[in-house]
């Protein structure tokens, strides 16, 4: 078997094992559900590439527990396990092959599809508006009686971050100061646009725009 598909299933398996064990633990100390050095330790597990053992964990042991942070709105973990899904998931899609360069680099600025870049142009346009509007939206509502049932999720609003909207997320943050104090906002608003930027690369490379 491939080392690096060797790695990724064990590093996978053992963050889900730690997990498990960790939520096991906090259920019996309830102290430990609170220490942050507890939960910079189990973030290294999906920056080490268990985004998926991770994600496993919180899907199948949230909610299980009251109290327990698995339990809350825990949008960083959450964040961060997507955003390392996705970053692990192109490092395996290029390792094995999966998404090949039929372009070297000095075709970047060359052989782009007019159409193709014609109708991303139109969608990141409203994508962008559409995401810029939840987040001024948001902060209304957040003056204005700060209404639960109003509210958008903030999952809902890095979901549109994710698609495209980042650029519109980003400028209504700083417009209308909202989430700036959420270092997943902070940090994660370029991340995104880096990274959307980075997938639109390889997609020319690849021959697909």
């Amino acid at each position: 078997m491939d080392p690096f598909l060797l790695y990724l299933i064990a590093v996978n398996a053992v963050t889900f094992v730690v997990f498990a064990i960790d939520y096991l633990l906090c259920l019996k100390f309830p102290a430990l559900d609170n220490m942050a050095a507890n939960s910079l330790i189990l973030d290294i597990f999906p920056l080490a590439g268990g985004a998926a053992g991770m994600l496993l964990a919180l899907f199948l042991l949230g909610g299980l527990g009251r109290g327990h942070r698995m339990n809350k709105d825990n949008i960083a973990w959450w964040f961060l396990a997507i955003v390392c899904l996705i970053v692990w998931g192109l490092v395996a899609a290029a390792k094995f092959g999966l998404l090949s360069p039929s372009m070297g680099i000095d075709g970047l600025l060359s052989g782009w599809d007019g159409g193709k870049l014609g109708v991303l142009a139109i969608y990141l346009a409203v994508v962008n508006i559409v995401t810029f509007i939840a987040f001024v939206w948001d902060k209304h509502v957040a003056k204005n009686g700060n209404n639960p049932s109003r509210r958008l999720p903030e999952a809902r609003l890095l979901a549109l971050c994710l698609i495209g909207g980042s650029v519109g997320g980003l400028v209504a943050m700083y417009v209308v100061r909202h989430k700036t104090a959420k270092w997943y906002f902070v940090w994660g608003l370029p991340f995104f646009i880096a990274l959307d930027a980075a997938v639109a690369i390889y997609a020319h490379l690849v021959g697909i725009i």
